[in-house]
């Protein structure tokens, strides 16, 4: 992945600062019916959204590249993912090899965790019942270091009787899900857990709030006074301060994905 720099954070949004403030000088054109006898005053609107936007966008990715750049500072190297996991599930291999099937159909670390298509895959294929519950309890306890994962059920055609197996995995995910941040998606044989990210605390919302309040307040209590036109300057800038509010508290909001 591209490490994200901090004069790409300035290009991004002057770039579309100035897409939004042409499209806001046009519309302001058009709304006028075409009366090209005031462009000074659309001039002026398109420049204000321009500069709104830019504060806006410039304002949140900064806040976002501060808090990862200092969260991977703080991260140490670890092992690949796959590489621990992988370790972790050592003792599931030698419980599988009691397992009647297991001379034909051996459950290997090797073979049952890998990468498929770039996601972590963890296949409960040639486990039984009880091994699968236990892979899938190692898998809840290793949260604070997984990402994506993917855990192949299969949707029991060769179970004798009713399936188990899927079921268990769904009704167990579902009861930690939540808990832990992890957003349960089900498909045909197979099902996902995809990190949602820890929503901000209290005091962290606060701070976010305040650095991005500011700026992006003023800059949307100039752009609607100018947008409101003669005759309505309170009551844009009434609302430029409000609507800035609101979209500085919904910034803040963001959750951080793993």
């Amino acid at each position: 992945m591209t490490e994200l720099r901090v004069r790409d954070l300035f290009s991004l949004s002057t770039v579309l600062g100035l897409m939004v403030g042409t499209m806001s000088f046009f519309m302001h054109i058009f709304a006028n019916g075409m009366d090209v006898s005031n462009l000074d005053e659309s001039i002026r609107v398109g420049v204000m959204v321009g500069i709104s936007t830019i504060v806006v966008i410039l304002s949140y990715t900064s806040v976002r590249y501060v808090e990862r750049s200092r969260r991977l500072s703080e991260v140490s190297v670890e092992v690949d993912p796959i590489d621990r996991l992988q370790m972790l599930l050592h003792p599931i291999e030698d419980a599988a090899t009691s397992l009647p099937w297991a001379d034909d159909s051996p459950w290997t670390i090797a073979s049952h965790v890998r990468r498929d298509r770039g996601v972590l895959t963890v296949d409960l294929h040639d486990l039984d019942l009880k091994q699968s519950k236990a892979v899938i309890e190692y898998i809840i306890a290793s949260r604070d270091w997984l990402g994506r994962i993917r855990i192949v059920t299969g949707r029991g055609l060769h179970s004798k009787g009713v399936p188990k197996i899927r079921p268990m995995a769904i009704e167990r995910f579902r009861q930690v899900s939540h808990e832990l941040n992890w957003e349960l998606l089900l498909k045909q044989g197979s099902l996902t857990l995809r990190p949602v990210g820890e929503a901000p605390s209290l005091t962290k919302w606060l701070l976010r709030f305040v650095f991005l309040g500011g700026p992006i307040t003023v800059a949307f209590a100039f752009a609607f006074r100018d947008l409101a036109g003669e005759g309505a300057y309170d009551q844009g800038l009434r609302v430029g301060i409000i609507l800035g509010v609101l979209l500085s508290g919904l910034l803040a909001s963001y959750r951080e994905r793993q």
